[in-house]
């Protein structure tokens, strides 16, 4: 019984150790994202320029939030969304493999040699105290990144005293030796090991960790842990797996081409494993395979980060000038089984996870928030068709009218719950700012669908009464329908596409709408003055042009918050 309390505590051990180093690895990514603001999101606009570009930006926003699995899942989403083709996301999948690498060297090059209580400690009090410094962002920023790496490394630790000693284990250390990849079988194993831990913890850094931990213990060599490497590169596609299902084709391609890249890309490295030790041996100083110290806590560490980053690196240099090929393949494996267009009330380019990449959510929202001042300009665009129409063909654009103003509702919400949701979480100032923006817009957007809504419902009873406007009537509803349509249009453009000084053009559209509306009420007296009209017509005519006016005051609005001064 006390054998199985043993065990049990070990593994609770082991589980927190973890705990803590995936905890820290979280603090210090979201520190650096709030850092890094809106330079994640320069670097990925940055991608769709070419495959040399994407590579460098996965290899950047990798860098960046230390999880190539949170760029994977980003990855997912932005083709989920339609902001990034399949041949761009293909070069941001290959520096993502290469930006995960960097995890390895800090562990390995900080993690073992150096006494980490004697730097861990201080980082998480100088980290955690900054954040009480008044008027001054950038502390705050960078005590977050320093409690992160400061626990990080203390989760290291951790987990290397976790670790028992089990050369007096003989079931253990002959299980250990069944994975060295002397034989097929034991190669095999090393690799099946190394997938099944990456799965299991969901995070290739936490596995690598737990790897360069037993190997600074001396319980597995460098080919055997080189070969578990090669199996956390296959595992680590599983977290972009599942963001993918029920996405997109689009996506599910990055998904696919995701654990192609990694499957194909582990093949030559299994086949070739002794020359490519032999190669990292050859570059890297040290020798792996002696004993003492200085071989456990430094030759072996810094030997597999170096096969970890080389065999990623060539794989990149290789499949790059292969894109094109290797696309087809994607394409032939995951063929388009003709998706249904997505529902309008549905969110597109946020239903897919962002994992803790919060700050790069925010382009994804302001494409939302385009989709929902588009469907402004439908509504406006049914209106001038209805009218003019009668009978059937006027209830059926009424219909959409209405079925439009409902999306704007549904959209509200939705965008609503998830930037409130956003805004708290962690995000930098910048991008919260932007949020806080983006939600007065929609409420805006919202506001737009409601009086078309109006519209409509003030044609249905122009329909209900077999009431009819003049012709002067219809050409001054024409003047006005179109001066409001300039101006969603105008706006919109604004929405994904900002002005530096977008105010004026903006002061200029709304004063000729409201003069057109002055104009209009003027006319609209004086056909009621002289008889020219009916009264309801009348009226109805001139709640019409009130709501077109109010479109336009929404728009403004919307244009203001584009200016960052809503």
């Amino acid at each position: 019984m006390s054998e199985e309390i043993n065990y049990f505590s070990l593994f609770l051990q082991i589980m927190g150790s973890l705990a803590v180093f995936l905890y820290g690895l979280q603090v210090m990514s979201e520190g650096l994202q709030k850092a890094a603001g809106s330079r994640l999101r320069a670097w990925l606009e940055r991608a769709t320029s070419n495959r040399f570009m994407g590579t460098l930006s996965g290899f950047v926003i990798t860098c960046a939030v230390q999880s190539s699995s949170a760029t994977t899942v980003m990855i997912v989403a932005f083709c989920s969304a339609g902001l990034m083709t399949l041949t761009q996301s293909l070069g941001v999948i290959f520096g993502a493999n290469i930006g995960t690498t960097t995890t390895a060297w800090l562990v390995s090059l900080l993690g073992f040699k150096v006494k980490i209580s004697s730097f861990a400690i201080p980082l998480i009090g100088i980290g955690f105290f900054s954040q009480f410094i008044q008027r001054w962002r950038t502390p705050h920023r960078i005590g977050q990144v320093l409690v992160g790496f400061g626990l990080l490394f203390l989760g290291l630790s951790l987990l290397k005293h976790a670790i028992p000693d089990v050369s007096q284990a003989p079931q253990v250390t002959g299980w250990i030796a069944d994975l060295e990849p002397d034989t097929a079988l034991g190669l095999v194993g090393a690799i099946l090991f190394g997938a099944l831990i990456t799965v299991v913890v969901q995070s290739s850094s936490a596995s690598m960790a737990i790897t360069l931990t037993a190997a600074a213990k001396g319980y597995i060599d460098f080919p055997t842990a080189a070969a578990i490497a090669l199996g956390q590169n296959i595992g680590t596609t599983v977290t972009a797996a599942l963001a993918a299902i029920g996405a997109p084709v689009v996506a599910r391609r990055a998904a696919m081409a995701h654990f192609l890249f990694n499957l194909l890309g582990s093949i030559w490295p299994i086949l070739f494993l002794g020359p490519m030790l032999a190669l990292v041996d050859y570059i890297v100083p040290g020798d792996p395979y002696g004993i003492g110290e200085d071989v456990l806590l430094v030759y072996i560490p810094t030997h597999i980060a170096a096969f970890h980053t080389a065999f990623n690196v060539i794989n990149s240099l290789v499949f790059l000038p292969l894109v094109g090929p290797f696309e087809r393949l994607v394409v032939a494996l995951v063929p388009d089984r003709g998706d249904s267009a997505a529902d309008e009330q549905a969110l597109v380019y946020l239903e897919t996870p962002f994992g803790s990449t919060p700050e790069l959510a925010i382009t994804a929202a302001r494409r939302e928030v385009d989709r929902m001042a588009h469907v402004t300009e439908k509504i406006i665009d049914r209106v001038a068709e209805a009218v003019h129409a009668s009978g059937t063909e006027r209830e059926v654009l009424l219909a959409k009218i209405s079925a439009h103003e409902q999306t704007t509702d549904v959209l509200e919400h939705k965008i609503t719950e998830f930037l409130a949701e956003l805004v708290h979480d962690q995000l930098s100032s910048e991008a919260s700012r932007e949020a806080i923006s983006l939600l007065s817009m929609i409420n805006d957007l919202e506001r737009i669908g409601d009086h078309g809504e109006k519209v409509s419902q003030l044609l249905a009873r122009m329909t209900e009464m077999n009431a009819e406007f003049t012709a002067d009537e219809l050409a001054e509803l024409d003047e006005i329908v179109a001066v409001t349509r300039r101006n969603l249009t105008e706006m919109r453009k604004l929405v994904l596409h900002r002005d530096p000084n977008p105010m004026p053009a903006a002061r200029a559209r709304e004063d000729e709408l409201n003069a057109v509306r002055n104009k209009l009420r003027q006319a609209y007296v004086e056909r009621m003055t002289s008889g020219q009209t009916t009264p309801v017509v009348g009226i109805i005519f001139a709640d019409l042009i009130t709501s077109f006016e109010k479109m336009g005051d929404h728009a403004y609005n919307v244009v203001e918050a584009t200016a960052g001064l809503k």
